[in-house]
């Protein structure tokens, strides 16, 4: 139980040396048709000061994807990102990253991430009107969808008591499924609002607004 007591209590130094990310920020940013440029610009930015490199960047459209970046642990706490001692002592205990996703959409019309069924992301926006959001028409919108993957290794056995006793299990599927995995791969495990609201408060920020 001391042990328990001691990696806590490390948890909460870090996080208080490091000075854990705040959880503070808006869900979604209103925009006049004259920001959507300089938005644009300043969304690109706030995400690339989190190692999280714009990937896609599709001005017409009005989307922004980024390249996953790997998440916080304790052994590298001194780079803030984590809003909490639970958050910082999730990542150390898993291998997980993030990616980004930034959508602007004209004010009121539901954005094609939260169209997709069983809460998936929906990317293709099939039925969805073509807007060019280069053109002045109305008030936007942004958004940003912060996604948690973590890295799953098939058939692996983790002891409690020493990593040296970790073991890989043998899979055993009926010849007529699919070949089950067998390398590490990632999986979307949930999203991160609290990096979200950071986020959109960088661009709410670099627009100048209090």
């Amino acid at each position: 139980m001391a042990w328990r007591t001691a990696v806590f209590l490390s948890l909460l130094a870090a996080c208080g040396a490091a000075g854990c990310a705040s959880n503070r920020g808006p869900e979604l940013l209103r925009i006049e048709p004259d920001q959507y440029d300089r938005t644009f610009d300043a969304a690109m930015a706030a995400a690339r000061r989190h190692d999280l490199v714009p990937t896609l960047r599709d001005r017409r459209s009005g989307v922004i994807e980024t390249e996953p970046s790997i998440a916080a642990s304790l052994l590298d706490f001194w780079r803030g990102e984590n809003a909490s001692v639970g958050q910082m002592m999730e990542n150390t205990i898993e291998f997980q990253r993030r990616y980004a996703r930034f959508e602007f959409t004209p004010a009121g019309v539901q954005p094609v991430a939260d169209r997709g069924s069983d809460g998936e992301l929906d990317l293709f926006g099939a039925g969805t009107p073509v807007v060019d959001l280069t053109v002045p028409d109305g008030p936007l919108e942004l958004r940003v969808w912060v996604v948690v993957e973590r890295a799953y290794s098939p058939g692996i056995r983790r002891s409690t008591w020493s990593r040296t006793l970790t073991t890989r299990a043998t899979i055993l599927r009926p010849a007529t499924d699919p070949a089950a995995p067998t390398r590490p791969f990632w999986t979307p495990v949930s999203r991160d609002p609290a990096f979200e609201r950071r986020l959109l408060a960088e661009v709410e920020k670099a627009l100048g607004r209090p």
